[in-house]
């Protein structure tokens, strides 16, 4: 165990980074869909410390969104997610918001209270494990998984989450 925990902490990771706070969003309509790849071993923890595997939401198309209380556009762009979750979950669809801020819920449920948005759930990934699995270091980032938790999209920069049709654009980009 403590072999694993010493390569673990030797192993270098890239900061991840917010994107430029004028960073213009893209809207929805212009994601595309990949070849699926599995994304498979991921976890996250929610509020209270319990491990979820992403694999727990499959059977139903879902978006895991990594933001931190650092990054600016994660900032702007997360009360239009919290305005259209309830639409997009009532469509069949998961809706994970991930934060990767390093001390979890002991910065981000006062962040969140600050912001009116106290009844926002989140999860965690404290370690940055995703985002390094998929080589990104950019903030926001957004990951659309089809019904079998496969990947088949992702982007990098805040979305347009207030877009018309919303929920059937991202319905068809992950099915």
């Amino acid at each position: 165990m403590l072999a694993g925990t010493l390569v673990a902490g030797m192993t270098p990771r890239k900061p991840l980074r917010a994107q430029g706070i004028t960073d213009t969003p893209l809207s929805l309509s212009t994601l595309t869909k990949e070849s699926p790849q599995p994304l498979t071993g991921q976890t996250i923890t929610d509020r209270d410390g319990a491990e979820h595997s992403l694999e727990d939401f499959r059977g139903r198309p879902t978006i895991v969104h990594l933001w931190a209380t650092w990054c600016g556009p994660c900032i702007s762009e997360l009360p239009a997610l919290a305005r259209i979750m309830p639409s997009l979950t009532a469509g069949g669809m998961a809706v994970i918001p991930v934060s990767v801020d390093h001390r979890g819920p002991e910065v981000v449920l006062p962040f969140l209270k600050k912001l009116h948005m106290e009844d926002f759930s989140s999860y965690y990934d404290q370690r940055r494990a995703i985002p390094a699995s998929l080589e990104e270091t950019s903030l926001p980032l957004t990951l659309f998984l089809n019904a079998q938790t496969e990947l088949v999209c992702r982007h990098a920069g805040p979305l347009l989450w207030n877009t018309p049709d919303a929920a059937a654009i991202l319905l068809r980009l992950m099915t």
